[in-house]
């Protein structure tokens, strides 16, 4: 004979487990977003140090006009300054 009570706990506490662990994936999820999108890029060196680059305003500024004139097409609001780094790893914006 089941006892009414432990089943409905059991229940009970399962549901909160698997309320937890869907908190801690859109969490997780969230994070990731996050650093996609943000302008700091971490850059992996060989002697077990991790080395962290940002853009500057300078650049950014160069980039922009850069796109402006050029009229490639891009913008940095739609994919954001890491994309037109690694698509132009040649930098056209820095040649004067």
């Amino acid at each position: 004979m089941r006892n009414p009570l432990s089943l409905h706990v059991e229940s009970w506490v399962g549901s909160v487990i698997v309320l937890v662990f869907a908190v801690f994936l859109v969490g997780i999820f969230m994070l990731a977003v996050k650093n996609f999108s943000s302008d700091t890029e971490i850059l992996a060196s060989s002697d077990n140090g991790v080395k962290l680059r940002t853009f500057s305003d300078e650049e950014k500024t160069l980039i922009d006009d850069w796109l402006t004139k050029s009229n490639v097409g891009v913008s940095v609001e739609d994919v954001g300054y890491r994309y037109i780094i690694k698509k132009y790893p040649d930098k056209p914006w820095a040649e004067r």
